[in-house]
């Protein structure tokens, strides 16, 4: 005797995006009263709902009448309501038809339709290219959580697992893939991001491997048409973008324009959606192999100088995490990452502890042929591997050319100070650059306490005199 059917209302595994520890919900149907208890006789008949923890059955919102009640003939009609529901999950709703007979002192519950496996946490919108979408191709431990959900290529929130952006009954869409995806970071994002929170984590995949950032511009780029309808589909609330993409754009037509192309996808998303969603980004990895080291450099540049010049945006290092292939990070790489871009959300979104890489400051000659490096960001000190320069991930140049440097010295006392002994005396201007070309250091320098490299950067311009 079902008495209560949904005709809207959110999916099952659906993760919803809380604004201020609630999320509301709609909910519409139509109720019926069988057809045997009307012939018993029913004075009165009421749609009602409640909310429960499927974890524990602990009622979170006790049965309440639904809103707006439009009635017909027999006791059936329809309603129209509105629930506000905390953070957490995971949820089941329930929907009940409460009857009153017109016998003395009895009244049916009819049982309705349910809503299950809701939560409402933290939905993240996942963009990019390939190391976006996941190649790790290597065997990791990364299984899945009952509190992280995805919208997957099929229109239809599930649990999340590897590979997340599979195409299976997807049709036709703009971000299927060609190759076969494996592991990617934001499982693991989303686990250490619930163990910080408390709160359930929702993704939203719309990367692809293999493609430029013109793809993603406002208006054309068939991805950022495909998000647009993503976000149509899935309520256009949403924690932060997931941004991992680049490696296409390190060639001499599109260096040169990264930065401005990805503030005008930024700038056009924000106003799509009608708020300043936060992006949390990544800086390259490496290519082994790869060519147009400048150019490397300069994609590198660009995504530390979006966090100087974007509001809200923000950018975690990549050049320590292992590789499965000449590009594609590994599924342990990618494990490490999804868990630093965690700490930094959580920093940036909940008032975490501060979580970021460190960065250089400023540069300045000690003595004649000493350069002192001076880095924000440094939670206690630099772990060196090599003190060999050639090895280090530093280059500089001048009017004269390049200037070789012979070794890197660190001083336990001077924690946020690297030291640099060059060949020669530099003129007035130098360019310093860090980790970047297409294949960079392999074993850069890491903060002891975070063990994040700093921020790669190219040609930046210091006058040390």
């Amino acid at each position: 005797m079902h008495g209560i059917t949904l005709t809207s209302a959110p999916s099952d595994w659906e993760i919803l995006q809380h604004t201020d520890g609630y999320a509301t919900i709609a909910l519409k149907g139509h109720y019926n009263v069988h057809p045997a208890a009307l012939e018993v006789g029913v004075e009165w008949a009421k749609p009602i709902v409640r909310v429960m923890r499927e974890d524990n059955n602990e009622t979170v919102i006790p049965w309440i009448p639904v809103g707006e009640v439009t009635a017909g003939e027999n006791f059936t009609g329809t309603f129209d309501t509105k629930i506000k529901i905390p953070t957490g999950g995971l949820y089941r709703i329930e929907t009940c038809l409460e009857t009153k007979s017109t016998l003395p002192d009895i009244t049916w519950l009819y049982r309705g339709d349910c809503v299950l496996h809701l939560g409402v946490g933290n939905v993240f919108i996942i963009a990019g290219q390939s190391n976006a979408g996941g190649y790790g191709r290597d065997y990791a431990a990364d299984p899945p959580h009952m509190c992280v959900h995805l919208f997957r290529n099929r229109s239809s929130w599930d649990l999340a697992t590897h590979p997340m952006n599979e195409s299976t009954a997807a049709g036709s869409i703009a971000n299927e893939e060609m190759g076969i995806p494996g592991v990617s970071p934001w499982l693991a994002f989303g686990k250490k991001y619930f163990e910080m929170t408390g709160m359930p984590v929702g993704f939203i995949q719309t990367a692809k491997g293999g493609t430029s950032i013109k793809l993603w511009k406002p208006g054309e780029g068939e991805l950022y048409l495909n998000l647009l309808d993503k976000i149509a589909r899935t309520g256009g609330k949403y924690a932060g973008v997931l941004w991992y993409q680049g490696c296409d754009d390190a060639n001499p037509e599109n260096a040169p324009h990264y930065l401005a192309w990805f503030r005008e996808f930024a700038e056009s998303l924000r106003e799509a959606l009608g708020y300043e969603i936060p992006f949390f980004t990544c800086q390259l990895n490496r290519f082994v192999g790869g060519m147009n080291d400048e150019c490397w450099g300069m994609v590198r540049e660009a995504q530390r100088l979006a966090v100087l010049t974007i509001p809200g945006v923000t950018v975690m290092p990549a050049t320590n995490l292992s590789i499965s292939d000449s590009v594609h990070n590994s599924a342990h790489g990618n494990i490490m990452l999804g868990e630093r871009l965690a700490r930094q959300c959580h920093y940036h979104l909940n008032g975490g502890e501060k979580f970021a890489a460190p960065e250089l400051e400023r540069a300045e000659l000690a003595k004649e042929n000493l350069l002192c490096l001076t880095f924000s960001g440094v939670r206690l000190g630099f772990q060196l591997f090599t003190n060999i320069g050639s090895e280090s991930g530093f280059t500089l140049e001048d009017a004269e050319g390049k200037i070789p440097v012979k070794f890197v010295r660190y001083n336990r006392q001077d924690m946020n100070k690297i030291y640099l002994e060059i060949e020669r005396k530099p003129a007035a201007e130098v360019l310093i650059s860090f980790a970047w070309e297409a294949d960079p250091v392999r074993m850069p320098m890491l903060d002891e306490v975070t063990y994040l490299p700093p921020l790669s950067f190219f040609k930046r311009k210091f006058d040390i005199q």
